[in-house]
């Protein structure tokens, strides 16, 4: 299933081709369950495998009843972020060699490292189609295509195979990066100076479009092989292959595992290969325009403008 939020009321939403169903008013329909369930994304991820099922028993039976009230055709929809406000949205840090050394450094072997991950704050969420701002704090801001892989139960202490099991689906997501910021410039360098303002330069409000919605994880039955591309005003600067990535996303979430308890609804955005403006010395600027793609979760694509 590609599950997705829309409109102003944040709905839960099935897409189907070209076509969005309601999900609460087929479950509804159908009486495959409780419509209370599908009132946001939040409240269906914490059903687990039950609400899922529920979801696609309603959604097969909406499909071959083919009550035009169920449905909308999708490009009559604006669709929000998939999940608006993860309970926690974690992001990983040079989990690609070629982007460590795009950036001067040197990949010093996977038995070397480990996951290095950081939290954005939920108001940095963003939809497809919506701008990403940029604030006069922010003198260089880039862009980072990745993969993220939405949680679909608790767990803490996980070893991989069973971080595995913990994995919902798939959706896009773009860790815009203010790699430069304004408001140090008048001021004396202090001890951590760099840390606090790389973490600043990733919590801004917008700089973290998402979707276009979450594509469930048996219709991407080889995470490790995904193309995935991301232009810039038209031109192409990343393409490279989710195979290319350090640390798997079940080995990613079974480190963080160790330190917090995962639940229903967190996401973990798995790093950004080779290709980011700040390494060619190309700039987002208001008036451009970002397109991502990932093979099978659809297209992520945002205008930017000046906050």
């Amino acid at each position: 299933m590609k599950l997705a939020t829309y409109g102003s009321a944040e709905r839960v939403g099935v897409v189907v081709a070209d076509q969005i169903y309601d999900l609460a008013a087929c479950i509804q329909a159908s009486g495959r369950g409780d419509p209370n369930t599908a009132t946001d994304m939040l409240s269906l991820l914490a059903m687990g495998a039950a609400g899922l099922e529920s979801a696609q028993a309603a959604i097969s039976w909406a499909e071959g009843n083919g009550d035009p009230e169920l449905r909308l055709p999708l490009d009559q929809v604006t669709l929000a972020a998939p999940l608006p406000r993860p309970g926690k949205l974690m992001c990983l840090a040079g989990n690609y060699a070629s982007h460590i050394e795009e950036g001067g450094g040197s990949y010093v072997g996977k038995e070397k490292m480990i996951p290095r991950f950081f939290i954005k704050p939920c108001t940095a969420v963003t939809a497809t189609d919506q701008p990403v701002r940029i604030p006069p704090s922010t003198a260089f801001a880039d862009w980072e295509l990745e993969l993220a892989v939405v949680v679909g139960k608790s767990g803490r202490d996980l070893t991989p195979d069973e971080a595995e099991a913990h994995i919902m689906g798939y959706t896009i997501f773009n860790d815009i990066s203010a790699r430069e910021l304004t408001f140090r410039t008048e001021l004396p360098e202090q001890e951590g100076d760099y840390f606090f303002d790389w973490l600043v330069g990733k919590w801004l409000d917008s700089f973290g479009p998402m979707g276009p919605w979450i594509t469930t994880r048996d219709e991407i039955p080889q995470p490790d092989r995904l193309p995935m591309r991301l232009w810039h005003n038209g031109q192409l600067q990343q393409d490279a292959n989710s195979g290319q990535m350090i640390f798997s996303p079940a080995e990613a979430l079974s480190f963080v595992s160790q330190f917090v308890t995962l639940q229903p609804g967190d996401l973990l955005s798995t790093g950004t290969p080779a290709g980011v403006g700040h390494a060619k010395k190309v700039r987002l600027q208001p008036g451009d325009h970002i397109r991502g793609e990932i093979e099978g979760l659809g297209v992520l694509e945002n205008p930017v403008e000046a906050l």
